[in-house]
């Protein structure tokens, strides 16, 4: 019976950490599933994945996942469909422990066969996903954190689906659930007060348990715990509408309100800091073997000049890969640039000019929602006359900013940018961003355009 007892304390154990940490790993990814939907498409590439078929699909296979992980986590810690739930919780770690795996072991340097589009084997360089996005920019996990992570998760979930096929768990009862549902609350807020620096995980788990507790104890049918799991995902549905029609409700990137873009551009030069130190790969043949060498530059320079390798090895390349030969401090934001019609780089111009500054951004100007267009163009008149300065910042060049501006009535001036860093500026199409000296002061979507008095009073 002690025995028993004891396994049973182990699972519920296990249960409460992973359940827990299932909530806010998918809350994390809900609050920006366009990020995640970039990163789905990151391991869609051909050198990574290739699965180039799957990209069009990466938005609904994002909500998909934040929303399936997020009730995983609650189904674990009420006990709700014990096996159902153990199953998929054990098919999901074996599958991102793969992953992270093979994320961690991915060679930036080396290169793989795939099949094309037209069905010919061809040779590719590998295309390494940096950061596997497991808690969104929050966290930035390397891929070797990532995985092991994910070890200690996939060994946790051994006991839950022991539990759960030897019918070790249940619906909880009212004290185990009181006792389960206080240690997630718990834990979730320890996790988002000390890792995310952001209490509105706790409020969203207390509204999920809440909102299933109540179907438990009102709902007697047969199917009280699938009733349950629809009450929590309409729970989820609902925050994921609100984020991808607006913003996040939480901003982790280096254009989150109240960060300097002018000091995250600074280079480990500017602060004075070590930064990343890199080196080329050289190729030399042994002139007795014939066989090929690889000689870091940076190695190259201390024997370049000794007898015996001058001896031995003639040059084949130097042309090689450039290889990260130690870490250091790289800037937040490296690629941010604003280039007018003459592609000059007017960038540090804007940033330390005086005053407000009123960026409509757009990352792809093909798909910009023009719906409320003229409430912006008001909004920019309006600002403009307070002597605010207002610009468009697009993907495109000058040529399509011109008929953009014609086709929509637009009188700011607008500007160039890489895609990718406008993708981070500002989760929406088009967004709007307010800076002040090259500080953040606000963001909006394209359908929360703001009214110029409230800004002018501020």
């Amino acid at each position: 019976m002690k025995e028993s007892s004891i396994l049973n304390t182990i699972v519920h154990a296990c249960r409460l950490v992973v359940g827990s940490l299932f909530i806010v790993s998918g809350l994390i990814k809900s609050n920006d599933a366009l990020g995640f939907m970039y990163k789905l498409e990151e391991y869609f590439e051909p050198g990574a994945l290739n699965l180039p078929g799957l990209t069009e699909w990466a938005l609904p296979l994002a909500v998909f996942i934040c929303v399936g992980e997020i009730l995983l986590g609650v189904a674990m810690v009420l006990g709700a469909l014990p096996r159902l739930t153990a199953s998929f919780t054990g098919v999901l770690m074996a599958f991102f422990t793969w992953l992270t795996w093979y994320t961690a072991n991915c060679d930036p340097f080396g290169t793989k066969m795939i099949v094309d589009a037209v069905g010919s084997l061809v040779e590719i360089d590998n295309q390494c996903v940096l950061a596997c996005g497991c808690f969104g920019n929050a966290i930035p996990l390397t891929p070797y954190e990532s995985f092991l992570k994910d070890i200690v998760l996939s060994v946790l979930t051994i006991p839950i689906v022991w539990g759960a096929f030897t019918n070790r768990i249940a619906l909880n009862s009212k004290q185990l659930g009181m006792v389960m549902i206080a240690g997630s609350l718990m834990m979730i807020y320890l996790f988002g007060e000390l890792m995310l620096e952001w209490n509105f995980p706790v409020l969203f788990a207390a509204i999920a348990y809440a909102v299933a507790e109540a179907v438990k104890m009102r709902w007697s049918g047969a199917a009280k715990e699938w009733i349950m799991a629809l009450s929590v995902t309409a729970a989820c549905l609902v925050f994921q509408f609100h984020t991808l029609n607006h913003l996040p409700l939480k901003d982790y990137r280096a254009y989150a309100v109240g960060e300097s873009i002018i000091e995250n551009r600074k280079t480990a030069e500017d602060l004075g800091v070590p930064g990343p130190v890199y080196a080329t790969e050289y190729t030399f043949r042994n002139l007795n073997t014939g066989a090929d060498t690889v000689v870091l530059s940076s190695e190259w320079l201390k024997i370049y000049n000794e007898a015996w390798f001058k001896n031995t090895y003639e040059t084949v390349s130097f042309d090689g890969k450039e290889v990260k030969v130690s870490d250091g401090y790289e800037p937040r934001i490296m690629d941010f640039q604003i280039l007018d019609e003459k592609g000059e780089d007017r960038t540090d111009e804007f940033l330390n000019a005086k005053g407000n500054i009123m960026l409509y951004v757009s990352k792809n100007l093909d798909e910009a929602e023009t719906a409320n267009q003229q409430e912006m163009n008001a909004l920019a008149t309006e600002l403009s006359a307070a002597g605010w300065m207002n610009m468009g910042l697009t993907n495109a060049p000058a040529d399509q900013n011109k008929a953009f501006q014609d086709e929509n009535d637009v009188t700011y001036s607008m500007f160039t940018c890489d895609q990718t860093e406008l993708k981070i500026i500002v989760r929406s199409n088009p967004g709007l961003v307010w800076i002040r000296e090259g500080v953040v002061q606000e963001k909006w979507a394209w359908k929360d355009v703001p009214e110029a008095s409230e800004l002018l009073n501020r």
